[in-house]
């Protein structure tokens, strides 16, 4: 009896010491930047068996990590892309219950890229709650690529063969540079980001589920582009040079510094480019009974421009709790084209002629920004406030020459025409912002903004007098506009994460008010308008596994007509068809719904987005005939709904081959408020992928494509049409030196494009047929301190085999040795 209550107590102490656990958490983050480390490898050992493994885990995406250990000693064992391996000794008693490590910090690795182990492709992707992020310092043709072409492998965006962005098949969205507004590159999208070099940019954000902290200006959402700043002391930079078979041409330079207290990143960049001349056609067919007529063009047209972008960045941090930054960039182009077109009216009205224009579009802007930013003992506690200037002119001029006139057309023969118009805004912005991480579950953010435009528009019109041979200002033709616009806003959000669970609410109210003056021959108008919104948001996420996370949100997005869409200068280089702004327009409104699926993993990485958007009061741009002339303007006439899947794949089987597709098909249904027979329907789609292989010798070779079908519009209707390329690139010098050739649209010389609108009374078809054969050759060069804390060198390779396999699930393994 007496032995089994003593084997009945020792049995019930030893089940109580091995019942007892202790819960070892922590944060892992970058030593250099403060940054959190996800998805890093941990290994758990007993300190007397060092080389035994006892357990493995992976941080989660914030860089948190949390295990259950028996009392004893351990050491972990840190590992993760970059860094240098840290181990942590700890000592675990039987009196606790919870051993905290706090912030773990891992310090960069100085080895040279030659002594890195290559074993796995890092991915590009990371997905948050309300945003997707593609790394663009990790991706291997950033360092000969610019901004633009970088785009078409971001998810959910795509760039169609004539250069234009679309953001889950919307052209109506917000570009930001390093988290506020530039409408210097929103209004100028292509011309910019040309301009600017991949290797200059860290991050690219695509916020779907803007919170309230953002402008509510944007329907498709915001791009944020963020440019890279060194977080270590030293200097790093690259410059290049490129040219086409075009005839274009163009060179950047980038230097990021940081020494001490004070940080630098510059950027500079000229191109100029040039279009072969391209051929078109034009017939429109006037079906209203009292006034039948076919119209039919046929003409050349070639241009070229160029352009210099300037961006200067300082920072100084005084302290670890104060930090200043004052940036400013300056973009400024032109572009040039000359027509020439043949023309004949057959019909109501008869006529012939032929004529010869010229014009030119100057575009750009210049931007300030000064921060000041206040951290607290809280960890993510901070306190911005901030100023920006923008202005961004939109000069444009023509002139036109009509010879061989005859029948009843609107001017006689030898007719001139010149049209100078000057255009632009002025934006100042004033804001604070205050966000708080109560705790690791609750986080507030609050703040306020007052923004003041103003915008103008003034046209000097004349014409050649062929009677009295001279020239003479033309009156009739005025059309000049005064807009000033005060918003007045402020926000609050509220966020919480728990475990696999996350939600973010926000509501921002906004406050406008705007005068528009409009001044024409024979009137002058002073309208004044003010209207407040509220504008709700809400995101969730649930992650489903360490790399798999399902997100949903809505939020409402605004749309104020700018001075591109404003302006009532009237664009009449072909008198048959005009086009001018409508000052009129009011802000759109539109309601959006999401839901997004994201898998990403060191070889595969997967996001499949299915969103609906509906408006009732849309910007649209509609054509009327009027006395034989098509004009072409916007009004607030759309009513419209969207439902639309996007998909982005990216699969890296091994370190030689890399494959993406980026594509979405919306099925739209659209139709005008004040003309019932107006309305339209269908499916648009949109795809690019592509194939890249390195070889050794640094040594790669690419080919990317992609499809567009049209996008559903009130009137028009567009033909579907594909591009493709071949790339080559070779690394030199240590891998500073990078040559690529990239041949676009080899096989195909032309390419052909066509669009109809139809209308009450019309019909009209245009055909192009552009040259679209070009070979690129570029050329960079990187310079500085170049380690492996630069990533863009690491070609977004890893050197830590331990995460082969391993950081692709979140449940942890356990392995007990001999003896334990």
């Amino acid at each position: 009896m007496k032995q089994a209550l003593i084997l009945i107590f020792y049995f019930i102490l030893s089940a109580n010491i091995v019942a007892q656990s202790v819960t070892v958490t922590g944060r892992l983050v970058s030593a250099a930047d403060d940054a959190e480390l996800p998805y890093a490898t941990i290994s758990v050992a007993r300190e007397a068996a060092p080389a035994i493994a006892v357990k493995k885990m992976a941080t989660e995406e914030n860089g948190a990590f949390s295990t259950s250990l028996a009392p004893g000693e351990y050491i972990l064992t840190f590992h993760y892309v970059g860094m240098n391996d840290l181990e942590k000794r700890v000592e675990l008693t039987t009196s606790q219950n919870r051993y905290d490590m706090g912030v773990v910090a891992m310090t960069e690795t100085s080895m040279l890229l030659e002594e890195v182990s290559v074993t796995a492709q890092k991915p590009l992707v990371k997905v948050e709650i309300d945003k997707l992020t593609y790394s663009a310092q990790d991706d291997p043709e950033a360092s000969t690529s610019n901004v633009l072409d970088l785009l078409r492998k971001v998810p959910l965006v795509t760039v169609d063969g004539e250069d234009e962005i679309q953001l889950k098949g919307s052209s109506s969205f917000k570009i930001y540079l390093n988290g506020k507004p530039s409408n210097m590159i929103s209004g100028n999208p292509s011309q910019v980001l040309k301009s600017m070099p991949a290797s200059s940019i860290k991050d690219i954000e695509v916020i779907t589920d803007p919170g309230a902290r953002y402008d509510a200006e944007g329907i498709g959402g915001i791009i944020n582009i963020i440019t890279d700043k060194r977080a270590d002391d030293g200097y790093s930079g690259s410059v290049g040079a490129n040219g086409d078979t075009f005839g274009g041409y163009g060179g950047n330079a980038y230097l990021a510094t940081k020494y001490g207290k004070f940080g630098f990143t510059g950027n500079a960049g000229y191109y100029h480019h040039a279009s072969p001349a391209s051929e078109s056609s034009y017939l429109r067919e006037e079906t209203a009974l009292n006034h039948q007529s076919s119209l039919i063009q046929n003409g050349s047209s070639e241009s070229s421009g160029g352009g210099l972008f300037l961006t200067g960045a300082v920072s100084f941090e005084p302290d670890t709790v104060n930090l200043f930054n004052l940036s400013l960039s300056r973009f400024g182009g032109d572009f040039s084209s000359l027509s020439l077109q043949d023309a004949s009216s057959t019909g109501t009205r008869a006529y012939t002629y032929n004529t010869r224009s010229n014009s030119i579009s100057q575009y750009g802007g210049m931007n300030l920004s000064a921060d000041y930013q206040r951290s607290f003992k809280r960890k993510g506690e901070m306190l911005t406030t901030s100023y920006r200037y923008e202005h961004d002119p939109n000069d444009s001029e023509y002139d036109s020459e009509y010879n061989d006139v005859t029948g009843m057309f609107y001017y006689p023969d030898g007719y001139q025409l010149k049209s100078l118009n000057n255009a632009g805004g002025r934006e100042h912005t004033i804001q604070i912002d205050y966000v708080n991480p109560l705790n690791g579950k609750h986080s507030i953010e609050t703040g306020m903004k007052y923004i003041f435009r103003d915008n103008t528009s003034r046209a000097d019109h004349t014409f050649f007098d062929v009677e009295e041979n001279n020239w003479k200002p033309d009156l009739s033709r005025k059309n000049d506009l005064d807009h000033s616009q005060n918003i007045a806003s402020g926000y609050a959000g509220y966020s919480f994460k728990t475990g696999k669970m996350g939600l973010k609410v926000g509501l921002r109210g906004e406050q406008t008010s705007q005068e528009i003056h409009f001044m024409s021959n024979d009137l002058d108008t002073i309208v004044k308008t003010s209207f407040f919104d509220m504008v709700p948001s809400v995101a969730l996420s649930y992650q489903l596994g360490m790399t798999q996370t399902l997100r949903g949100g809505y939020n409402m997005r605004i749309s104020r007509p700018g001075i591109w869409y404003l302006n009532p200068y009237v664009n009449d280089v072909d008198p048959n068809n005009i086009s001018y702004g409508n000052p009129r327009l009011d802000a759109e409104q539109q309601h959006n719904f999401n839901l997004n699926y994201g898998s990403f993993s060191q070889k595969l990485n997967f996001n499949a987005t299915l969103s609906y958007s509906f408006a009732k009061n849309a910007v649209t741009s509609y054509s009327f005939i009027r006395d034989g002339v098509t004009h072409s303007t916007y009004d607030n006439i759309g009513r419209n709904q969207s439902v639309g899947t996007n998909l982005y794949v990216s699969w890296t089987p091994t370190q030689m081959i890399r494959t993406y597709l980026n594509g979405g098909v919306n099925y739209t249904d659209i139709q005008s408020t004040e003309n019932s027979a107006l309305r339209n329907s269908g499916f648009s789609g949109r795809a690019f992928g592509g194939l890249t292989f390195t070889f050794p010798k640094d040594f790669r070779v690419g080919a990317n494509g992609g499809a567009f079908m049209s996008r559903v519009q009130l009137q028009t209707k567009q033909s579907p049409f594909y591009v493709y390329s071949f790339s080559m690139m070779k690394s030199f010098l240590d891998k500073k030196l990078d040559v690529s050739l990239n041949m676009q649209n080899l096989f195909s010389k032309y390419r052909k494009t066509s669009s109809t609108t139809t209308g009450d009374g019309f019909w009209q078809e245009s055909i192009s047929n552009q040259t679209v054969r070009n070979l690129r050759l570029s050329v960079t060069y990187r310079f500085g301190d170049l380690k492996t804390s630069m990533k863009r060198v690491q070609r977004g390779i890893i050197n830590d085999d331990v995460l082969e396999g391993e950081s692709n699930t979140q449940q942890e393994t356990t392995t007990t040795p001999t003896g334990e």
